[in-house]
């Protein structure tokens, strides 16, 4: 490979099958880059041994993959498990013309049976129309009804392959899921016509249908031309933090910032990954009873928490980004750093 494809390959790995993703650190990748440099410099290595205790999306681990010789990669949801297992791999570990044929063999078994409606699930029972054309009053509306009973299909295809070859193929779905829904970019609402209430593709204003109708399909995963050991852990951060064994020269640290929480924000992500028919659901949105909450979305608790995980990260060195309208004042995060060591900002 010589140095524009790698170049072509490593922009890919960071731009492309990412999650919709409130909160993304896309955007931050250079800011964050420079943090890792520093730290590389002062600890004078060349490869860190790395700790996403947030991983969200992944991006960040996917950026960190190239500069760690060891990689762990933590976050409470589901589904950032599974999109963290596909996209960190190591090409010694798997079979990339395999995962070809996989992903090619649930494309065209998927979209014959959306095709003809022949894929009955609770997506597309419960987030679907029956008929885009003729939506009914108190259908949920966050799929086209192809869409819904291609991933119903998908979905189920995904789970009659070998268990290790069901992340490469559930992770695109996921991103494809993430991308194509009549929404603004969190499913804990739907696009509506305002006069009528009932759900409408693009609402009033008709916006992105292009995006929201176009049909889902799977495109193969991107990876990282980089080799890095890694672990990914599905699990609240500090009890993370506490369980890990590992000593790290780099953590970094993004925690969730206000009241809205992922874990209802992107419930669809979770529902698609388990694929578990939800047994309690919130009227209007379908939101599961059970999806995860973290003391990190409430005022009163963040500063106790977030004090607790530092004094856990078994870190050399801790990174931390985190929004400027968070339940946490600069000033504040500030002078709790300080009681575990110098800080930079």
């Amino acid at each position: 490979m010589n140095p524009a494809d790698t170049r072509v390959e490593a922009n890919r790995y960071l731009t492309d099958q990412l999650i919709t993703y409130i909160g993304n650190k896309r955007s931050l990748l250079g800011f964050i880059g420079r943090g890792v440099e520093k730290a590389k410099e002062r600890l004078g290595k060349d490869r860190l041994r790395c700790f996403d205790v947030f991983s969200g999306s992944g991006v960040v681990a996917r950026y960190l993959k190239r500069h760690s010789s060891f990689l762990h990669a933590n976050d409470l949801e589901r589904y950032a498990a599974v999109v963290n297992r596909c996209y960190l791999s190591n090409a010694d570990e798997r079979d990339d013309a395999t995962i070809r044929e996989a992903v090619s063999f649930v494309n065209e078994r998927a979209a014959e049976r959306a095709a003809t409606s022949s894929a009955p699930g609770f997506i597309s029972e419960l987030y679907a129309p029956d008929d885009d054309e003729h939506i009914r009053e108190g259908e949920r509306v966050f799929y086209t009804t192809r869409n819904a009973h291609f991933i119903d299909a998908a979905r189920s295809l995904i789970g009659e392959l070998p268990h290790d070859m069901q992340d490469y193929v559930l992770a695109p779905l996921l991103y494809e899921a993430s991308v194509h829904a009549n929404t603004s970019g969190v499913f804990k609402g739907f696009y509506k016509n305002s006069e009528t209430g009932k759900g409408q593709f693009g609402g009033n204003g008709r916006d992105a249908l292009g995006r929201i109708l176009a049909d889902i399909h799977l495109p193969t995963p991107v990876f990282s031309d980089s080799r890095s050991a890694y672990r990914v852990t599905q699990g609240d951060a500090n009890e993370a933090a506490r369980a890990s064994e590992e000593t790290y020269d780099l953590a970094y640290v993004d925690p969730p910032y206000n009241q809205h929480p992922y874990g209802s924000n992107y419930f669809m992500l979770n529902l698609i990954a388990s694929y578990e028919r939800p047994e309690q659901v919130s009227d209007v949105s379908g939101i599961p009873r059970d999806w995860n909450r973290s003391p990190y979305n409430k005022r009163q608790k963040i500063g106790a928490v977030f004090e607790d995980l530092i004094e856990h990260l078994e870190a050399k060195l801790v990174l931390i980004s985190y929004n400027s309208e968070g339940f946490m004042e600069k000033d504040e995060m500030t002078s709790l750093l300080e009681g575990f060591g110098s800080v930079e900002t």
